[in-house]
C-alpha cells in the first residue's frame, strides 16, 4: 500500500523552507538496478515529476522524477534525480537527523551539500553557505563537527566507490514511471 508523507525542510531555526508530498516505497520495492542492501534501513520517497513543491520563495513543479533517501540518526538525505528512467544526478544533503512522525518527516537543511554525477564525479556545492549560515543561525559545536563529518563520510565512500550511492539506480524501472498517476500502490 501507498503511503503519502508530508516532507518539510527547516532551516536550523525550525523556520519552514519548504514542503512538499511524497510517497513512500516499501523496503521491498525495486526501482531500477540499484544494490537493494545498500538502502537498507532507508525511507525512500518517490516524486514524480510535477510534483507541487512549496518553498518560502514561491511553489513550483518538480522538473525531474526524484527518489529521496533517509536514513535515521544519519546527518545526510540523498535526491536522485532522472529524465525519464536514467540518473542525471544525485544531491547529497547534509541535515540534521530526520524526524519522522506520522505521515511526516521534517528535517534540517545545515546548507551543505554536493552534487554526485552518475560516474561519481563530484563536486561540494555550498561550504560558503554553510559557514554563512552556521554563524548567522548559531549552529552549535555538535553541529558543525557532525555536519562536516558528515561530508567527509560521503566523500569517503564516493572515492572508495561503495556505500549509500549504490542504493541510488541509475536506471528506473519503467513500471514505476507508468504508476506514477495512477491510483495503485508504489509498493
Amino acid at each position: 500500500m501507498r503511503q503519502d508523507f508530508l516532507v518539510e525542510c527547516r532551516n536550523y531555526d525550525k523556520t519552514l523552507r519548504g514542503s512538499w508530498k511524497a510517497h513512500q516505497l516499501s523496503a521491498e520495492t525495486q526501482v531500477g538496478d540499484e544494490e537493494a542492501e545498500a538502502a537498507q534501513g532507508s525511507l525512500r520517497l518517490w516524486l514524480p515529476a510535477g510534483t507541487p513543491m512549496n518553498w518560502e520563495r514561491g511553489a513550483r513543479p518538480l522538473r525531474s522524477h526524484c527518489l529521496q533517501f533517509f536514513w535515521p540518526e544519519r546527518w545526510y538525505m540523498l535526491s536522485a534525480f532522472y529524465d525519464g528512467e536514467s540518473l542525471i544526478h544525485t544531491y547529497a544533503t547534509i541535515i540534521q537527523p530526520a524526524i519522522l512522525g506520522y505521515e511526516r518527516l521534517s528535517y534540517v537543511d545545515l546548507d551543505l551539500s554536493m552534487l554526485v554525477k552518475p560516474d561519481l564525479s563530484y563536486e561540494v556545492l555550498t561550504q560558503a553557505e554553510f559557514e554563512q549560515a552556521a554563524d548567522a543561525l548559531g549552529y552549535d559545536e555538535e553541529t558543525r563537527i557532525s555536519a562536516l563529518m558528515a561530508l567527509r563520510t560521503l566523500s569517503s565512500t564516493i572515492q572508495r566507490s561503495l556505500g549509500v550511492f549504490s542504493a541510488v539506480p541509475h536506471r528506473l524501472k519503467s513500471d514505476l514511471l507508468q504508476s506514477q498517476h495512477s491510483k495503485h500502490s508504489y509498493s
